[in-house]
């Protein structure tokens, strides 16, 4: 059954068909919460994430999801060459940052606050947004944050060289895919993630992973994420301090527990947590439910604030 909250819209932001998904519309709690995905950035992703975050605050304040630029597959149009050649600047990570900002300033008046939750990559992008939306910030949570020393991680040393030398390869597997029927796209995707209990939405955005296009950007920003997440912006983190709680997992393998110690030395005070549930970096494949309960629960008290 569709549910009547929820809304699928494609909008344009720096020249790029966006893929937005919401959950409820910004009302008078003047409140909304917009989650920054990962890499892949597929609003779908989040779906289950979301439905539970909105059902958890009663239905009163909107959960919504920003795509990255080009990771979401859409319809071909007269415009793919115009779309092809914005892609450039846009699906750079600064590209993504500056992105994510249009659309912010375009669509959620300033004077709604915003609840900004962070997945991996986007965490970073949370971070380099903070100096311009400092004013409308109530909030932010960085989930397995992944904001320093990506290609030290034990992933990112595998992932290093491979996108930088073999993501034609991976371009060239995901061209001969796309010509199979989505029938039997589906089919495969079923088979990865045969053993696992993961909600519906995982299995339609995987469908965008079919798109040659969508994976070339997808495998070019994670390019960018390795060169360019390095050092930790302490400056930074030092002026927001006080609105960003973070959540590291325990056996993070793109942010391992000794950058959750570390980070903890130098921000004692910081509002910090570490997993105790054994969620995966990628917790919306299993975990959504345990997630947004935790973040309900977590940003309450900043919620009773504007209440009062």
């Amino acid at each position: 059954m569709e549910d009547i909250h929820r809304k699928s819209e494609i909008v344009h932001i720096l020249g790029m068909p966006t893929h937005i998904l919401k959950y409820g519309t910004i009302g008078q709690s003047g409140v909304v919460f917009l989650i920054i995905p990962g890499n892949p950035g597929i609003a779908e992703y989040y779906d289950e994430f979301m439905k539970v975050l909105y059902q958890n605050s009663k239905y009163t304040i909107p959960v919504w999801t920003i795509s990255h630029a080009g990771h979401v597959s859409i319809p071909k149009s007269t415009d793919n060459l115009a779309i092809e050649k914005a892609s450039y600047s846009v699906c750079s990570l600064e590209g993504q940052i500056k992105h994510k900002l249009t659309f912010i300033k375009d669509n959620i008046p300033s004077n709604v606050k915003l609840v900004l939750i962070g997945h991996s990559i986007g965490c970073y992008m949370i971070l380099k947004l903070l100096d311009d939306l400092d004013h409308q910030v109530l909030r932010c949570f960085m989930l397995f944050p992944t904001i320093e020393r990506m290609a030290e991680s034990p992933k990112g040393q595998v992932a290093t060289p491979l996108l930088k030398y073999l993501r034609w390869f991976g371009a060239l597997i995901v061209q001969g895919l796309s010509y199979l029927s989505p029938h039997m796209q589906f089919r495969l995707i079923l088979w990865y993630f045969r053993g696992k209990t993961v909600p519906d939405c995982i299995y339609n955005a995987s469908m965008s992973l079919f798109d040659s296009f969508c994976v070339s950007n997808v495998m070019y920003m994670a390019n960018m994420e390795m060169q360019k997440v390095q050092k930790l912006d302490e400056d930074l983190i030092k002026r927001h301090l006080s609105k960003i709680s973070f959540y590291y997992g325990s056996d993070d393998h793109w942010c391992p527990k000794s950058y959750y110690c570390e980070f903890r030395d130098k921000f004692p005070h910081a509002d910090t947590r570490l997993c105790k549930d054994d969620h995966d970096h990628a917790f919306v494949l299993e975990g959504s439910q345990q997630m947004a309960d935790i973040l309900s629960s977590w940003v309450e008290r900043d919620l009773h604030k504007i209440n009062d």
